[in-house]
């Protein structure tokens, strides 16, 4: 990837992550006005429920990225075709089976013991969680459309289309705010407007790049089969983004309830911002990552990964250094004292986003050239400690327990290892 495409796409992924910093920054307070600091939780749990359907991926998105960059690097747009074509149809059959497991337990499953809701808010839980549940998974197809045109080294034009539809989701969600549809109309925003975006993607897709299709007759069973190798470790560390990550709404809910689970929530939206803007950098040195891995370039790698290390490092510092600063009194002011979690778990994220920052090169690295195994394997690790060391310090600690646990497992594990 030429040096112009890396700035274009990162210039163009701020400008989409500043539209979403900013869609945050107002409605995160409406959100606390129009619903309240209960039906606000109990959407933020949804919401972490709902994640954990991002297991049905397999990582089959992942290995289309970097199938996609090693053939575009080599030319081969044919296989590009055939890469795309089979992914589709991979992940078609996987929501297929999804949506029949994920009605049987979202039936069965005892969700008072996991969502503790007022009377009022019992009525909803059910339908928000189909909803959100269903579009999650009619959109996951889609992705190979988004991941494919990245791959493409067509990164700015990816985000321009998220910028787009950043915006048309802000619009909705003002709607559903406005007109007081509650939480039910807002899953339905949500998941159409993710929907949508796949949609917009594939046509354009097929538009630039010839004989694009994903017609059955382009799928092909050994391009399955070299899809699902590499993949098996990305749905591996997949699985342990969601024990990591998505674990803490749902803990704080079952043991102290979801009013609680909203000032905790708003920090760690704080938390992935920030990391989410330096992510930007390393996000779009992936296709350029794998291109040089294909063609054995070591040189070029070496020289990748070193420059995105000092450039994270000190980004690093400077997050550091503004959070502690000024960041509580910005963020008090912002959603008021009564929504602030505390300074000890707003201290204990401070950490995480310094060592989430610096590690970032190195996730790139590892993921870009399919080398992740070892990391897969101990980020599950990192999962398990996690989700024991929350159960266990919340009990003690409260909500700053659980960011205390998050902290801890992962300066036990990959704090160190991916390194």
């Amino acid at each position: 990837m030429s040096t112009k495409r890396i700035v274009a796409g990162t210039v163009v992924s701020y400008l989409n992550t500043a539209a979403s910093m900013l869609s945050n920054l107002i409605l995160v307070p409406m959100y606390l006005l129009h619903f309240g600091k209960e039906q606000y939780g109990l959407w933020l749990v949804i919401l972490s429920i709902v994640s954990y359907l991002g297991f049905s991926n397999l990582g089959i998105a992942q290995s289309v990225s970097n199938f996609v960059a090693s053939r575009n690097a080599k030319k081969d747009y044919e296989g590009i075709r055939s890469i795309v074509a089979t992914g589709f149809w991979l992940y078609v059959i996987i929501i297929l089976i999804a949506i029949i497991l994920v009605l049987g337990a979202i039936l069965l499953a005892p969700l008072e013991s996991l969502i503790k809701v007022s009377d009022s808010l019992k009525d909803v839980v059910v339908p928000v969680l189909v909803i959100s549940s269903i579009f999650f998974l009619l959109k996951l197809p889609l992705t190979i459309f988004r991941v494919t045109l990245r791959s493409l080294n067509l990164i700015y034009k990816e985000q321009l289309f998220g910028l787009l539809f950043t915006v048309i989701q802000f619009i909705g969600v003002l709607l559903v705010l406005w007109s007081k549809a509650g939480i039910v109309a807002l899953s339905v925003v949500y998941g159409s407007t993710g929907l949508l975006s796949g949609i917009v993607l594939f046509f354009y897709l097929h538009k630039i790049v010839p004989d694009l299709s994903v017609s059955r007759k382009f799928a092909d069973k050994n391009t399955a089969k070299e899809l699902m190798t590499p993949g098996v470790y990305f749905f591996i560390l997949q699985l342990a983004g969601g024990l990591i990550w998505a674990t803490d709404n749902i803990i704080i809910s079952a043991v102290l309830g979801v009013a609680d689970v909203a000032p905790y929530a708003i920090i760690f939206k704080v938390f992935m911002l920030t990391i989410g803007v330096v992510s930007v950098i390393t996000s779009n040195m992936l296709p350029s990552i794998t291109a040089a891995y294909a063609l054995n370039n070591k040189e070029h790698l070496s020289d990748l990964y070193t420059k995105a290390l000092k450039l994270c490092f000190g980004l690093g510092l400077l997050a550091l250094f503004l959070l502690v600063s000024i960041g509580p009194d910005l963020i008090i002011k912002w959603i008021g004292i009564d929504n602030y979690v505390g300074n000890t778990t707003f201290y204990f994220f401070i950490c995480l986003i310094f060592i989430s920052i610096i590690l970032w090169p190195s996730d790139a690295i590892l993921v870009g050239t399919t080398q992740h195994k070892g990391y897969a394997l101990v980020a599950v690790l990192e999962g398990i400690i996690n989700i024991t060391l929350s159960i266990w310090w919340i009990h003690i600690w409260n909500v700053a327990g659980v960011a205390a646990a998050t902290l801890a497992a992962r300066l036990a594990t990959n704090g160190w290892y991916m390194f």
